[in-house]
């Protein structure tokens, strides 16, 4: 009993004492730096006051009582209770202050702040996509890593699984069945043709990688430059086909003087044993730098079935203006290792027909990218348009090995690479190259993203090697050449182009900060 009068003796006369102004006020004002606190209850002190320490900036805490809301006579001065339960003194404190701002906008997709979708800005709410479409420059603070890069960017990286438009070629290895007549032996067509004669050369699947890198103008935060590199490990294809006899193998051509379908034997019974071998190899690789700039951006609420309630939802379109580059080498090898199998007329030979060709494109750039977002899901399509050059060249060469006993003849022409069209060629095209491409993703994080997405890429007015293969053939001139039979200068070069496409899947991550 005596103890809860005295409990309630002192909370009065702490009452009595904030709000008595000459208590705290400017009567006394010399002696209350030296003042030591004033006990009032376990726990609960009051500091006394000093110009040397600086007033505290609104400390976390909760109001003690309503009936210590009391102002003293040095102004909007309250008393309340920090988070070690002491009573201190502080500016006005409203306990509804900041309500507004932690859920007052939330309340629905109308609110000033964010809204229940969390597509708003600058609100604790949050968004649980991994950037505002319509902030491109975002709202991260700034630098996140700790080397200097841009305030506001992006870096993807991709694994391409491509496959790409296959060399078209003309018959290049042929066999008959043993016992047909040597003159007709791999001719055309009653021979089976065993490689080359379709379009299916270096047709199977590429391994390849993509890498963009693109951030935001700090000044212009609707504007931004892209980098973007793709490329290739060679890709090659190869035949091998060996016989001492039986299978017979050939390599056809058209005989420029009878006017017939012809061949040269690999391998017949009793005449040649030999080795026929071909190679294709080619490898694509291309880069972009391009500006990006915001057209219209839009934000929203739908309902989505699988969370069962409203998620956010963002749609922008982005305009691309920049420059485009490509490179397709590409290579076909076709050699031959003979061995005679009559005595009267030994020897060896090695022949080899070789074909590369390489285009590249450098021309300007124009393209639109949409983006959407619903949750934490994402889609993103675009569409490009690449006109310019492309230089085409075209390098043909051969030569033939023979051996007899220990001399050893080197020869320039192969069969279908000859003095007549050995060489190297090149010239200027008009090139056009658009792009097509799909990328869905899921938001794992704020900052990251997995993507899965398609990619075509067509490219008109190209040269490949199989192209550039000509048939007809002079046999006079196959070495040693006979100097008396040289009316038909053939094969010959001329350009032969060819539309070529690139298309695929892709899978990879990109980054924001």
């Amino acid at each position: 009993m005596e103890e809860t009068v005295v409990n309630r003796l002192t909370a009065l006369l702490l009452v009595l004492t904030i709000a008595d102004g000459n208590a705290f006020g400017q009567g006394q004002a010399s002696n209350r730096a030296g003042s030591p606190p004033v006990r009032l209850a376990q726990n609960m002190v009051v500091p006394a006051r000093s110009s040397s320490v600086p007033r505290p900036s609104k400390p976390a805490g909760r109001l003690v009582s309503q009936s210590l809301m009391a102002q003293s006579s040095m102004g909007d001065e309250v008393v309340y209770e920090d988070a070690s339960e002491n009573v201190v003194l502080g500016d006005s404190y409203d306990p509804n202050e900041g309500l507004a701002e932690i859920g007052g906008g939330c309340t629905s997709c109308g609110g000033d702040g964010c809204n229940s979708c969390g597509t708003g800005r600058g609100s604790s709410c949050g968004s649980p996509l991994g950037f505002d479409l319509c902030n491109p420059g975002g709202d991260f603070g700034g630098r996140q890593l700790c080397i200097c890069l841009p305030s506001h960017g992006w870096v993807s990286v991709e694994y391409l699984n491509w496959y790409q438009s296959g060399m078209e070629s003309p018959a290049l290895v042929t066999t008959s069945p043993v016992p047909t007549a040597q003159n007709l032996a791999g001719v055309l067509p009653l021979a089976t043709t065993l490689y080359g004669g379709n379009n299916d050369i270096l047709s199977n699947r590429m391994n390849g990688t993509r890498v963009r890198f693109g951030w935001w103008f700090a000044n212009h935060p609707n504007i931004g430059v892209e980098g973007e590199y793709l490329g290739f490990g060679t890709k090659t294809e190869s035949f091998d086909r060996q016989s001492t006899g039986n299978p017979i193998l050939a390599r056809p051509f058209y005989n420029a003087v009878t006017g017939l379908q012809d061949s040269e034997l690999v391998a017949y019974p009793n005449v040649l044993s030999g080795r026929v071998r071909t190679q294709a190899d080619s490898t694509f690789n291309g880069a972009a730098v391009r500006f990006r700039r915001m057209l219209c951006c839009s934000s929203g609420c739908e309902f989505s079935p699988i969370a069962c309630g409203p998620v956010p939802s963002q749609s922008r379109i982005d305009a691309t203006l920049g420059w485009r580059f490509y490179e397709l080498k590409e290579g076909l090898e076709i050699r031959e290792d003979l061995t005679s199998l009559s005595t009267s007329n030994p020897g060896s030979f090695i022949i080899n027909d070789k074909f590369q060709t390489r285009n590249q494109f450098n021309g300007a750039e124009l393209g639109f990218q949409w983006m959407g977002r619903r949750g934490f899901w994402s889609l993103d399509m675009l569409m490009r348009m690449g006109i310019g050059n492309t230089l085409q060249t075209v390098t043909i060469n051969g030569n033939t090995q023979t051996t007899q006993g220990a001399t050893v003849t080197n020869a320039n022409g192969g069969l279908l690479a000859q003095r007549t069209n050995i060489g190297g060629y090149s010239r200027n095209q008009l090139g056009v190259v658009p792009e097509l491409g799909a990328t869905l993703g899921y938001q794992v994080s704020q900052r990251l993203r997995f993507t899965a997405g398609y990619s075509f890429i067509y490219w008109s007015n190209v040269v490949r090697p199989g192209d550039q293969i000509d048939t007809t053939v002079n046999p006079n001139l196959l070495p040693p050449e006979n100097p008396t039979q040289t009316a038909f200068l053939n094969p010959s070069f001329a350009f032969r182009e060819t539309d070529y496409w690139i298309q695929g899947v892709s899978f990879g991550s990109e980054y924001r900060w």
